[in-house]
């Protein structure tokens, strides 16, 4: 029998379920990826995450040739281009790890159709998170709306039935006269927006990086996690978001970890807390795919947003005034990436102090991200917004100098993300204008306390007016 496993978000070889499940199936096979325009956005293959994606391809592609077998690429919609594919070299069973976003589901129940009219049985088990939204239910049989009750129940599921990486497989031999497949032009970065220095793709790194995390940080990942100027995080989630290393090896490895060593306990208690929230964005999207484009807490759909260009454009280059914001937004542009802590503070500042629409911000987070991901990118924005899951009220307004004084107090990360700054004394690097004005950088550009004091007032109109009608 023949096969095609279609990598997609599982960049990997090592503990991937579905090509596990293939590889028990057939005698010869061909891996397949698959460029779908649709996805590209408006970044292109120049953006940040196409980039890094285009490396863990690179670098899969040199490992599966290492094995015999050559990876094909090809671009086109996948519903049209497997179904030919599959019909052209008599393809017996194709494999892929599902995927929960509401895209990803409709594409692949037109695939499914597809190829269930031309013969081909199609292998789509569950890899991208522990455990999908349906594993984990309460005791009604209803889907969790507030992560705690959620993160009980996932450990619950978790003692009952841990979900340890695969054994090792044996791949099948591949398909002969296929050649390694060329990827496309990756274009040249669009001049100071897109030229950011990323990090290595591919599997190989992606366990270096959780080596040196569960051999150094972790120890102080509860302490240190919430300080950007210090590498205190495991830095793993553009991985994760591509599948370089799966989420069931960062588990296991931790355990193992804490096993050898329980005074690493409980940093690594709270590392796994974050994954289980990745777990969690994701079944709220699979639950809810309104999401994306509404507000969870529907009460909210009444909120007054500023349409304002200006101070948009403001935050997107770093020029607020308001230095762990400024520091947060050029990291961002820089690199792809940005300190979980700081990415909560600036979305807080868009969101409640320039009182602008959580969408705008999380549609310039998704261009940028090389770790964009749909769920977690939309449950982080829509909790900073209050209009998410988060059980804290809406009065949860970050300050965003007080913010930085307390996980900054130094002022490390902004003298590295912020030049203007760097010859500022350490008592007024949070208040710049308290001493001799910096050369170069803007005044804030609002009042937080009067801005604190407007969301308020938004939010209680919104719920009022809700409260109202009913």
């Amino acid at each position: 029998m023949r096969g095609i496993h279609w990598f997609r978000n599982d960049l990997r070889l090592a503990d991937n379920t579905a090509l596990a499940e293939l590889s028990a199936r057939v005698d010869e096979w061909i891996p397949l990826f698959i460029i779908d325009p649709r996805l590209e956005g408006e970044s292109g293959a120049a953006g940040p995450r196409a980039r890094f994606l285009f490396d863990c391809l690179d670098r899969l592609g040199q490992d599966l040739l290492r094995r015999g077998v050559a990876l094909q690429v090809r671009e086109g919609f996948p519903e049209e281009v497997l179904p030919k594919f599959c019909d052209q070299i008599g393809i017996d069973v194709l494999s892929f790890n599902l995927d929960t976003s509401p895209f990803a589901l409709g594409r692949d129940a037109r695939v499914g159709r597809a190829l269930e009219r031309i013969g081909v049985r199609v292998l789509a088990p569950s890899d991208r998170v522990v455990f999908r939204s349906s594993e984990i239910r309460s005791l009604k049989g209803d889907a969790y709306s507030v992560y705690s009750p959620y993160r009980k129940s996932w450990w619950r599921r978790w003692e009952d039935e841990p979900r340890l990486p695969l054994a090792r497989y044996r791949l099948p031999g591949p398909v002969d006269g296929f050649s390694a497949g060329a990827l496309p032009d990756r274009g040249t970065p669009h001049a100071g927006q897109f030229s950011v220095e990323l990090p290595t793709g591919g599997a190989a790194a992606g366990r270096r990086r959780l080596d040196k995390f569960l051999q150094g940080a972790v120890g102080r990942y509860h302490e240190d996690r919430d300080r950007p100027g210090v590498d205190g995080t495991s830095r793993l989630s553009p991985y994760l978001r591509f599948g370089a290393i799966s989420v069931r090896q960062c588990f296991s490895r931790a355990l193992e970890a804490r096993a050898d060593n329980p005074s690493l306990g409980e940093g690594i208690e709270k590392w796994l807390d974050e994954l289980i929230w990745r777990d969690f964005y994701a079944a709220i999207l699979e639950e809810h795919p309104r999401v994306l484009r509404e507000n969870y807490r529907r009460e909210y759909d009444a909120l007054v947003w500023n349409d304002d260009p200006d101070a948009f454009a403001a935050w997107c280059e770093g020029q607020t005034g308001f230095p762990i914001v400024d520091a947060g937004m050029r990291q961002l542009k820089s690199r792809g990436w940005m300190h979980n802590r700081v990415r909560m503070i600036v979305a807080s500042f868009l969101t409640k102090d320039l009182l602008i629409d959580w969408r705008q911000g999380e549609r310039f987070f998704f261009q940028h991200l090389v770790d964009g991901d749909p769920a977690s990118n939309n449950g982080g924005w829509q909790w900073a917004a209050s209009t998410g899951t988060d059980a804290q009220p809406y009065f949860r307004i970050f300050n965003p100098t007080a913010q930085g004084h307390r996980w900054d107090p130094e002022g490390h990360y902004i003298r590295r993300w912020v030049p203007e700054l760097r010859e500022v004394a350490p008592e007024h690097i949070h208040t710049p204008y308290d001493g001799a004005p910096p050369v170069g950088y803007p005044k804030p550009m609002v009042d937080h306390r009067k801005r604190r004091a407007l969301a308020l007032e938004r939010f209680r109109s919104a719920r009022a007016g809700v409260e109202d009608e009913s």
